[in-house]
């Protein structure tokens, strides 16, 4: 086998998969059901939760990219962590001290137990969803319960970096196919121990949602180790399977979701981000990717999903009741919401980016 390759730092085409993940997202979450009558398609096109799901392959892409590339240096340690810190605290724990100072001294509320904010301040709030099996409360004036997310992304930044240096890349691309394998199984099981289905606890809980992760992960060490030279027509393998899995994820998001959608959906966008990487400019997956609004959205896809859930009670106050008072008509009411919740999620993404986000940003690369 050839010597393997460094792919390069910096590739526009994962901009762009970042920015379908977050416009999936936003989308999903601001569909209002005060506008549709027919809540069948109200559900099916509400499935752009999904694209949480996106940003979990590609963080396992890039994070066992990373992991990879820096394997065997000194700072393999110090260097991956101090970069995933400045990347995501600033920004999370402002939100979160912001929301804290809120619901302490204004509206003088003492959230306890699954609802307190401890589990936030120690990057555990999915880990108290699970356990109370509903989505906490902590606010009236911010939500917060979005970033359950993020917590499974830095769970699985504790154990992963510990496993890329300790096993060979063939190793580990085994235990990757393990992961996205039991997954389903283990939500069923968490059903069972919740007794209910599709409980909230097999949505949330790390060891729930490894195979969007693994699934990233497996794409990396796969190109790394430059296996796809191996394989004929793999791009007609990848286009094949994101259409079987996709009619399969629109079969389920219409007749009813199943704990198999996880899986299902590790496997599309995995299929989807392999494409998205084709040497050939002109492949029609990677020239979507490498749309400019799309890698715009992606710049700015941290900020745009911490903002559009947590003020999420503004953009009903500002702009979905003055909309249903006025008496607009549905399918303009709705469209007027979505775009006025983009703009507002819009201006503060770009503002945190100047003053929060870009300032840490800079302090990546100093010694």
């Amino acid at each position: 086998m050839s010597e393997t390759r460094q792919r390069p730092i910096h590739i526009p085409a994962l901009d762009g998969v970042r920015g379908i993940a977050i416009a999936l997202v936003m989308l999903s979450h601001f569909l209002l059901l005060d506008w549709w009558t027919d809540l069948h398609w109200y559900t099916f096109i509400q499935g752009g939760w999904l694209g949480v799901d996106l940003f979990f392959v590609l963080s396992g892409f890039l994070i066992t990219g990373i992991l990879l590339e820096t394997k065997g240096q000194p700072d393999y340690w110090s260097g991956f962590y101090r970069r995933r810190l400045l990347r995501i605290f600033p920004l999370y724990y402002t939100v979160v001290i912001i929301t804290w100072f809120a619901t302490y001294f204004i509206e003088h509320e003492r959230p306890a137990g699954y609802d307190s904010f401890g589990w936030f301040f120690g990057f555990a709030p999915n880990i108290a969803i699970g356990l109370k099996n509903d989505w906490s409360w902590h606010s009236h004036i911010f939500n917060l319960n979005h970033l359950w997310s993020l917590a499974v992304e830095e769970q699985f930044y504790i154990l992963w970096p510990l496993m890329v240096y300790l096993l060979p890349r063939r190793y580990l691309l085994g235990l990757c196919v393990l992961l996205v394998y039991f997954s389903t199984g283990l939500r069923h099981i968490t059903d069972e121990w919740m007794q209910t289905s599709m409980s909230r606890a097999s949505y949330v809980l790390p060891y729930c949602r490894m195979d969007g992760l693994a699934a990233g992960s497996f794409l990396a060490i796969f190109l790394r180790l430059e296996l796809n030279t191996y394989v004929p027509f793999d791009k007609w393998i990848a286009r094949i399977l994101l259409l079987w899995m996709g009619y399969r994820i629109a079969d389920a998001l219409w007749f009813g979701n199943t704990q198999y959608m996880a899986t299902m959906t590790a496997l599309f966008f995995a299929s989807l981000l392999y494409l998205a990487l084709n040497d050939d400019p002109k492949a029609w997956v990677r020239r979507l990717c490498e749309n400019a609004f799309l890698r715009h959205l992606g710049k700015f896809s941290y900020g745009l999903y911490i903002f559009h859930q947590m003020f999420e009670y503004f953009w009903h106050d500002w702009f979905r009741d003055p909309l249903l008072h006025a008496g607009v008509h549905p399918v303009l009411a709705q469209s007027i919401y979505i775009l006025l919740a983009f703009a507002g999620t819009y201006a503060l993404a770009r503002l945190s980016w100047v003053v929060i986000e870009q300032p840490f940003l800079r302090m990546k690369n100093k010694r």
